[in-house]
C-alpha cells in the first residue's frame, strides 16, 4: 500500500488488522451504545471492554469504492493507528460493517466488508500532546442528500498508547499492524444506509485535516433474483 506522510511517500504492507470496539472513556455513553446495538440489531453485550477483533489485513484499502451485498451495511469513522518501521502514525478509516450479520457475529460482520483508510497519515508524536483536541466527523450520503452522522473529539477515547498496552496484554500485538481505535456515537436515531461515506480528522492546532471518502457499490444479490432469466 502507498502512503503519504508529510512530503514523503512510502510503500508499506500491513501484516495485521485489529478493530478495537467499545473504547469510549465515557462509560455512560458506552452503555448507551451497547444498548442501542442490542435493541436495534440484537447484538449481545460484549464479554469484555474493550473488545479486540482480529481481521484479515487484506481488507484494508485506500480505494474510493467498496462492494457489498444488499444495502444493509454502513461505515463508522475511526482513528487508525499504524506502526510502520517501528514508528506510529495516525489517519482515519471506516469500519464498514454488515449490520444484519452483526446480530449473528460481530467479528464476522466486520470481516465481510472492506476497510477503507486514508493514504495520508500524520506522525502520532506530532499530535500526541493535544490528542484530546483533535476532532472527528462523518457524513452519510443517500438519496435524500448528505447527513452529518458522527461528531466529536478524541478525548472520548482511550489514547493509542493505552490501547496498545491492552492489545499486548491480550497477545494480539504484532509489528506492522493497523489498529482501528473506536468510533463515535451516531447523531441519527439509527443507522443510515447510503451510497457514500465521508469522514474527516481535523487538527485545530495546526489547522489541517485528513479526509476519507468512498462509494458503496451494491453487488447483484443472486438469492434475491426471482426470475433466473434476469441474471
Amino acid at each position: 500500500m502507498k502512503f503519504q506522510i508529510g512530503k514523503e511517500k512510502i510503500e508499506w504492507k500491513p501484516k495485521r488488522l485489529l478493530i478495537a470496539g467499545y473504547t469510549s472513556k465515557d462509560q455512560e455513553q458506552l452503555q448507551k451504545h451497547i444498548k442501542e446495538l442490542e435493541e436495534e440489531l440484537g447484538v449481545e453485550p460484549p464479554p469484555a471492554i474493550p473488545m479486540i477483533y482480529d481481521l484479515s489485513p487484506e481488507l484494508l484499502t485506500t480505494d474510493e469504492q467498496i462492494s457489498v451485498v444488499n444495502n444493509d451495511s454502513s461505515g463508522e469513522a475511526e482513528v487508525i493507528a499504524a506502526e510502520i518501521n517501528g514508528q506510529w502514525y495516525i489517519g482515519i478509516g471506516s469500519d464498514h460493517t454488515d449490520r444484519k450479520l452483526e446480530s449473528v457475529s460481530v467479528q464476522k460482520s466486520k470481516q465481510v466488508c472492506g476497510k477503507p483508510i486514508t493514504s495520508e497519515l500524520w506522525p502520532l508524536a506530532s499530535v500526541e500532546s493535544y490528542w484530546d483536541e483533535i476532532e472527528m466527523k462523518s457524513w452519510m450520503v443517500d438519496k435524500d442528500g448528505r447527513h452529518l452522522y458522527q461528531s466529536g473529539k478524541l478525548n472520548e477515547f482511550m489514547k493509542p498508547e493505552d490501547l496498545v498496552n491492552i492489545i499486548k496484554e491480550r497477545n494480539y500485538y504484532s509489528s506492522d499492524s493497523v489498529i482501528f481505535c473506536g468510533t463515535l456515537p451516531l447523531l441519527s436515531e439509527g443507522f443510515i444506509y447510503g451510497e457514500q461515506f465521508i469522514a474527516e480528522l481535523y487538527d485545530p492546532i495546526e489547522n489541517r485535516s485528513i479526509t476519507l471518502h468512498y462509494d458503496v457499490h451494491l453487488l447483484k444479490d443472486a438469492e434475491d433474483i426471482k426470475n433466473p432469466k434476469e441474471v
